[in-house]
């Protein structure tokens, strides 16, 4: 092995000298020059979100007006099938309910432990670490392990055996129940945290003061916990109602062919079917339901700072 000579090390902290100066004109040189520095700075992030978000998504569009392939004629069949095709009504209808049934679950089961966490335990650390601890493995392993559970003579079935609930269960594989609960299981770590975050955050002296005037645990918790926490309760909605108004694996796995989803229709659509043209109308609906969605929360959030500005002044 070579021994550094001392030619190689000044040779070395030439080179490192050269480098700094080199730099220190770039610096310089976007210093003198905002536009160009706004140019770098503003120019390629753009760039790469117009080229792999906004341009692929206008294709969509585009392509989803087509009867077939381009150059095919414009039309607007495919999105008079959606609304007047009773089976993409009912899956429609399937996925919002089942949304909506997710939602709700996800955030009531998250608040709730998000609350226990931030006002009764004083191990938050390992707690959020048991919370997070699912995100460390892969989504496809999740989803077997629930088949193992949900699946006949499963760990569920063994369960209600033993407890005496039933005595020849079926397991609830392929069913509404199974893709409600493995979609709560999925969404629920990610929509505690923001829960969590918005409730260390409130003032303690808001709820100690609602007790001094004289109001009860469960008027404390409507008038001041809950409207304090709506932000957070906000953006645990929208990280949950959003992907799961588009899955497609969690049903695909868990509820098969019976629980069809229109995120499973759309990847049909791509996949199998090679219609895309009419998958491109369908996930420009689901992309609209997206856009919906974030428009009420800025609608909430909105009105939620004009709120706290009057109240300021």
């Amino acid at each position: 092995m070579s021994t550094p000579t001392p030619d190689s090390g000044s040779t070395a902290g030439g080179v490192r000298q050269r480098s700094r100066q080199y730099l220190r004109q770039i610096l310089d040189a976007f210093r003198d020059r905002p536009r160009a520095r706004l140019l770098v700075l503003v120019g390629i992030p753009a760039f790469v979100l117009l080229l792999f978000f906004i341009l692929p998504l206008a294709y969509m569009v585009w392509l989803s007006f087509h009867d077939g392939m381009p150059p095919a004629s414009l039309t607007l069949e495919n999105y008079l099938n959606v609304v007047t095709t009773d089976l993409y009504l009912r899956v429609v209808w399937r996925t919002t309910v089942l949304t909506v049934q997710t939602t709700a679950l996800v955030v009531i089961l998250g608040y709730t432990l998000a609350y226990s966490m931030a006002r009764f335990s004083k191990r938050t650390t390992l707690l959020l670490l048991l919370v997070i601890l699912p995100f460390w493995t892969n989504y496809i392993v999740r989803m077997y392990a629930l088949i193992n559970i949900f699946s006949r003579d499963g760990l569920l079935d063994w369960m209600q055996i033993v407890t005496g609930l039933a005595q020849d269960p079926s397991g609830i594989m392929y069913t509404h129940t199974a893709v409600l609960l493995g979609l709560t299981y999925v969404w629920l770590p990610l929509a505690t945290l923001p829960f969590y975050a918005s409730l260390t955050n409130m003032d303690d002296n808001l709820i100690e003061a609602a007790k001094d005037l004289g109001a009860g645990p469960i008027e404390t918790f409507f008038t001041v916990t809950l409207p304090m926490t709506k932000n957070g309760v906000i953006g645990g909605i929208i990280l949950v109602a959003i992907p799961t108004f588009g899955a497609f694996v969690t049903p695909t796995l868990l509820g098969g062919t019976d629980q069809l989803m229109i995120g499973m229709v759309i990847e049909n659509q791509f996949t199998e079917a090679f219609n895309w043209p009419f998958g491109s109308a369908l996930s420009v609906i689901v992309s609209a339901f997206v856009v919906l969605m974030l428009l009420v929360a800025v609608k909430f959030g909105a009105s939620d700072v004009v709120t706290r500005r009057s109240d300021t002044q």
